[in-house]
Order: C-alpha cells, then sequence, then structure tokens
C-alpha cells in the first residue's frame, strides 16, 4: 500500500482519488460514504474525487491493521 503526500490548497491538506489505483479507489468507496468526496477547484485545474488528509491516513490505518497479523486479532 503506497502512502502518498497530500496537496495543499488554501491551508487545507487533501488527497485527490487519481492518486490511488483501481483497487484502492474501489476499497476507498465502499468504506467511504460519497458525500465525504469533494470538489476542489484550483486556477485552471478541477479535482472532482478529493478526500482531506485526515479520512485518508485513518483509512490508511485501518488497512495496515487489517494486513498485518497482529495479537490483538487473536481470540
Amino acid at each position: 500500500m503506497t502512502n502518498h503526500l497530500p496537496i495543499y490548497i488554501e491551508g487545507e491538506k487533501w488527497i485527490p482519488l487519481t492518486y490511488f489505483s483501481e483497487q484502492e479507489k474501489k476499497s476507498f468507496k465502499e468504506w467511504l460514504p460519497s458525500y465525504r468526496l469533494k470538489r476542489v477547484e484550483l486556477p485552471g485545474v478541477v479535482l472532482n474525487e478529493c478526500l482531506d488528509f485526515k479520512t485518508y491516513a485513518c483509512w490508511l490505518r485501518l488497512k495496515e491493521l487489517t494486513y498485518t497479523k497482529s495479537p490483538i486479532f487473536d481470540f
């Protein structure tokens, strides 16, 4: 899983879904309600599906937990 760097727009951190692989996009869209994806406009550029960096960081931590074998999941 790739850790993406955010882009800064007006002091806020954003991650465009274009950064993700198709598999990651699908996984993310299944996890997150569609209203959380935002349209971000820059001079001359419109990014239709972006998410705030805090949401992305949370999603990334959850994915890392599910991919690693941890004693916390042993019952």
